[in-house]
């Protein structure tokens, strides 16, 4: 439920901006290779988010980290970036596979996305009230519905719901992340 997710709003670090992308059965290298991604170092919660400036820092590159978060799911973390809108890298990360993708933009907007093998299953803006589009979208309308509707932690614990993996701060606080970067394109 939402209500599960109230631990988010402590989190003052993403208040600018972020992205969490669940992917399934692929290893954090193999994420950043599916991502044409480099590896820079090893990091901790704090350096990841701590900073709270992102991409915007560096113009054209994307940062982000990965971990794993158990024999199924990978967790892609990106700090005030717009990796939530990068279809080509999140359809890029689908194939074969599932994503769920959870973004909030710096202004407020929002995306949740599930990819099927680079097949929209489900999307729509968890900040509105916006129709959810996608060929599961009736399907897993009373699920959106059960966990909340709209909002931030009622798209984390949708997310949970489709994965089966739960978030709370101190697990993410206790990972190791692969901080990376890709060129934006731009």
């Amino acid at each position: 439920m939402a209500g599960d997710y109230g631990w988010f709003r402590s989190v003052g670090d993403l208040a600018k901006g972020f992205c969490f992308v669940w992917v399934r059965g692929v290893r954090p290298a193999q994420v950043l290779k599916r991502m044409g991604a480099d590896e820079l170092e090893r990091i901790g919660w704090q350096q990841l988010v701590g900073a709270g400036n992102g991409e915007r820092v560096s113009s054209g590159k994307r940062y982000f980290g990965v971990s794993r978060l158990d024999d199924s799911w990978s967790l892609v973390v990106e700090d005030n970036g717009q990796l939530g809108a990068a279809d080509e890298l999140l359809r890029g990360l689908s194939v074969g596979t599932t994503v769920v993708c959870l973004y909030r933009a710096a202004d407020g907007s929002g995306r949740f996305l599930l990819l099927d093998d680079e097949a929209v299953q489900l999307e729509f803006d968890p900040m509105s009230d916006t129709p959810a589009s996608g060929r599961r979208a009736a399907e897993l309308a009373p699920m959106i519905t059960a966990v909340g509707g709209s909002g931030v932690e009622a798209g984390f614990a949708l997310a949970e719901r489709l994965t089966g993996v739960p978030l709370d701060l101190a697990g993410l606080q206790k990972r190791t992340y692969l901080f990376s970067t890709v060129p934006t394109g731009q």
